[in-house]
C-alpha cells in the first residue's frame, strides 16, 4: 500500500500515534524529563476541553431535540402550498378526462399520487 495515496486524515492519524510513540519511547528511555506543572497544565486543559464540548453539546442537542418537537405539529406553509398544487393537478387530470370522447378515452393510468 502506497502511504502517499491513503487520505489526508488517515496520514494525521498515522503521523500523530507513531509521533506519540516516540515520545513514549523517549520518556521511557529518560530523554523527557517529568514535569507536575505540564502534568497540570495538560489536566487542566483537558478538563476545560471536555466540558466545553459537553456545554456545547448539550446546547445542539436541545436545539436539534426543540426542532423534531416543533416540527411535528403540523406541515409547513411551503409543504402546504405543495399540497393544493397537487391537488389542483389531480383536479385538472379528473377534468381532461371527462372532457375526452370514449373513443379517445384510454383507461386512467394508477399513480402513486
Amino acid at each position: 500500500m502506497n502511504l502517499l495515496r491513503a487520505p489526508l486524515s488517515f496520514q494525521l492519524t498515522i503521523a500523530a500515534v507513531v509521533s506519540f510513540l516516540i515520545y513514549l519511547v523517549l520518556f521511557q528511555l529518560g530523554f523527557i524529563n517529568y514535569s507536575v506543572g505540564w502534568l497540570l497544565t495538560f489536566y487542566t486543559f483537558e478538563v476545560f476541553t471536555v466540558a466545553l464540548f459537553a456545554v456545547l453539546g448539550g446546547v445542539l442537542l436541545g436545539m436539534f431535540i426543540a426542532t423534531r418537537a416543533l416540527s411535528s405539529q403540523g406541515f409547513t406553509p411551503f409543504e402546504v402550498s405543495m399540497l393544493k398544487l397537487r391537488d389542483d393537478v389531480h383536479n385538472l387530470r379528473e377534468e381532461v378526462r371527462l372532457l375526452r370522447t370514449p373513443e379517445q378515452a384510454e383507461p386512467e393510468e394508477e399513480s402513486s399520487e
